[in-house]
């Protein structure tokens, strides 16, 4: 049997037992499903560099992957693997609101003539849980869930700029509403990234 028929036999196997369709491999790997699709019909074999991203996802090796299939052989794969890390992400979540609301307490005790701008901690917390939350799914490969975080992050940036310009400036410009256009190439970067990492 032909390293192509082990892989395409191999790949189908692995993902099946993980649970997982071909678009969500795919997505964990930034490429197309007709492509993990092409692979498991045989009639093509991806980069080294994409086996071994496979390998990894499915805690096997890349010899197991090429190898004569052995129906026996199970990947050693985490359980409940998508519910561990939503709560990795919650957690670090409230963890950023933890130190916001330090910051305002703190700054409400020691500095008690900061007290009436104090809130504007936690409105800075908004756009920075968005950056933790982002940087985790980026490095677990959540291509969708990577655009809505990047969007959510540019958007509420812009809204805690915003409120803390027209709160600490004496006199806001009333023109101050404009940062909101920045928004919008913003946005329409972030979809083309993310699009572009799709096709491949």
């Amino acid at each position: 049997m032909d390293v192509k028929s082990n892989f395409a036999q191999n790949l189908a196997r692995y993902r099946k037992s993980l649970g997982l369709t071909q678009g969500e491999l795919a997505e964990r790997i930034n490429y197309s499903d007709k492509a993990v699709s092409k692979w498991e019909r045989g009639e093509a074999l991806p980069d080294l560099e994409v086996v071994k991203t496979i390998s990894d996802i499915f805690g096997t090796t890349i010899d197991d992957l090429v190898s004569e299939p052995k129906p026996e052989k199970k990947p050693k794969f985490i359980k409940n693997l998508p519910v561990k890390r939503a709560i990795i992400c919650l957690a670090a979540a409230v963890l950023v609101w933890l130190v916001a609301v330090m910051a305002y307490a703190f700054l409400g005790v020691i500095v008690p003539w900061l007290l009436g701008k104090a809130w504007l901690a936690l409105i800075v917390a908004i756009p920075v849980t968005f950056v933790v939350t982002l940087t985790l799914t980026c490095v677990w490969g959540k291509n969708l869930l990577n655009a809505v975080f990047a969007s959510l992050l540019a958007w509420t940036l812009l809204l805690a700029v915003y409120v803390c310009l027209m709160n600490l400036l004496y006199s806001p410009p009333h023109t101050l509403w404009m940062i909101f256009l920045i928004g919008v190439p913003m946005q329409i970067l972030i979809i083309l990234w993310f699009s572009l990492k799709r096709v491949k």
